[in-house]
């Protein structure tokens, strides 16, 4: 580990098998973006903002206090699965951090397919989760994004959380300090790939 908290073991890396996608989830204002730069830089891996996917008229909408229908996430839902199998950075463990709400199981079930699609692909998902009061508070208080405050409500009716038969997610409760958060994360993360008999040495250092 170098004094940035980087593990940087290329060997590893290059002997991987597999590729990790971990999709951070969550409804809007749960700290996605925050918690998924956090992990990226720790397991210097590549992060991927899944809002930069919406289509213009999505975002417009959503800025107007609009919420998406299963017809608007659809092409979204399948562009992120997509850019599952992108090539990754030189210099950049051949890895992705991506954020997508997921907010139904036949969302994650879509992202899933990447994994099917492609043999040497393993798709999780870590699934921040607050009540909706919390993130009511914090998306009111948050400057410069589409999604304000009025749009939690709408996200938490369509939310499906997590069930017990989904193995592939890790919940995290969010409703603490922000740097609480991202060392449970990534505590959490290194738990799983060991439970899977993977190090995160593995997945750091160069692809």
């Amino acid at each position: 580990m170098d004094q940035n908290g980087k593990t940087n073991d290329a060997g590893d890396a290059a002997k991987a098998s597999h590729r990790w996608i971990w999709f951070v989830t969550g409804p809007t204002a749960c700290g996605k973006t925050t918690v998924g730069k956090f992990v990226a830089e720790k397991l210097n891996i590549t992060f991927l903002e899944g809002d930069d996917f919406h289509p213009k008229a999505s975002v417009d909408k959503m800025s107007r206090g609009e919420p998406l229908t299963d017809a608007d996430r659809a092409d979204w839902l399948e562009a992120l699965r997509d850019h599952e199998s992108i090539q990754t950075p030189p210099g950049k463990a051949p890895h992705l951090v991506m954020t997508c709400s997921a907010l139904k199981r036949k969302y994650r079930d879509v992202l899933r397919e990447g994994s099917a699609h492609a043999g040497n692909l393993q798709v999780r998902f870590v699934f921040l989760d607050a009540p909706e009061e919390v993130l009511v508070k914090r998306a009111a208080e948050r400057k410069g994004h589409f999604a304000g405050p009025n749009l939690v409500h709408s996200q938490f009716r369509d939310l499906e959380r997590p069930g017990p038969d989904e193995e592939d997610v890790i919940t995290v409760d969010v409703n603490r300090p922000m740097e609480e958060t991202e060392s449970d994360v990534l505590a959490k993360i290194e738990g799983m790939l060991q439970k899977e008999g993977k190090s995160t040495a593995g997945l750091c250092g160069t692809g």
